[in-house]
């Protein structure tokens, strides 16, 4: 892959205080150069959703610095963000092809013609296996067929920033990994910075060029790693000695951490 890496997503001294006085983000920093992918592991509780919400605009009351190629996220229409969240974020009175449509010609400005939009949602909707699925509504959808709908939809915007909060998480391991496979293709193709949050440890290898390991303690800064694993053809992965020594590795940070 040869592009050029910008900044990108810069998080500085973050701190995120709900009601209560409830600390779910304290002084947390985190630099993803533009156009990378980091996974996010951690514990129950220690931010990672508040954070991506926070990126995403839907936390505003935070102290600290979200920025993006060193433009303030705080200012409406920084970036294109595509989020994808653990609900899935679906409006139920529109069809899976206007829940993607709508998202489109919000995020579109003009950019593309109805014709191209179109090809764009038909293009994602068989990309993840749910074309015939363009007329349904989602509460008619299993939970597994509601998140590609989502995962769609994120993509199809053409997103500068990804979000993704435990994105394959309602679907069978065999589903799971052929949509883990689909949807690094399509990252290959269009190099997103991209923030993928997980409670599994082997996605969070196949997926990440680093590995972010949340700690409990939110005192503590989050553990980076490096994941030699990421240049492996995705097909090899998994039986690669690389892959296994990195889950020892993984499991003995969060150990520690934990």
């Amino acid at each position: 892959m040869s592009y050029s890496r910008n900044k990108g997503l810069e998080i500085n001294s973050l701190t995120v205080e709900y009601q209560e006085g409830h600390l779910a983000l304290e002084q947390m920093d985190l630099c993803l150069p533009e156009h990378s992918i980091y996974t996010m592991i951690g514990p129950s509780g220690c931010g990672k959703s508040t954070l991506l919400r926070a990126i995403a605009g839907l936390v505003q009351s935070y102290t600290g610095e979200i920025k993006f190629n060193d433009q303030s996220l705080r200012k409406q229409g920084t970036a294109l963000i595509g989020l994808v969240p653990q609900n899935y974020g679906l409006l139920p009175w529109k069809t899976v092809h206007s829940n993607i449509r709508m998202a489109m010609r919000i995020s579109d400005s003009g950019r593309h013609t109805k014709g191209q939009q179109e090809q764009q949602i038909t293009s994602w909707l068989t990309a993840m296996g749910i074309a015939d699925l363009a007329q349904r509504y989602p509460l008619s959808l299993s939970g597994g067929q509601q998140q590609r709908v989502a995962i769609a939809r994120a993509f199809a915007i053409l997103p500068e920033i990804m979000l993704l909060d435990e994105p394959f998480s309602a679907l069978d391991a065999i589903t799971r990994e052929e949509i883990q496979t689909i949807f690094l293709e399509n990252w290959i193709s269009h190099p997103t910075t991209t923030l993928f949050v997980t409670h599994d440890v082997e996605e969070a290898i196949l997926l990440g060029e680093k590995i972010v390991v949340m700690p409990s303690n939110k005192e503590e800064p989050p553990v980076i790693i490096d994941n030699p694993v990421f240049q492996i053809s995705h097909e090899d992965k998994r039986d690669s000695d690389e892959f296994f020594a990195q889950t020892k590795r993984i499991r003995k940070v969060m150990q520690e951490k934990w």
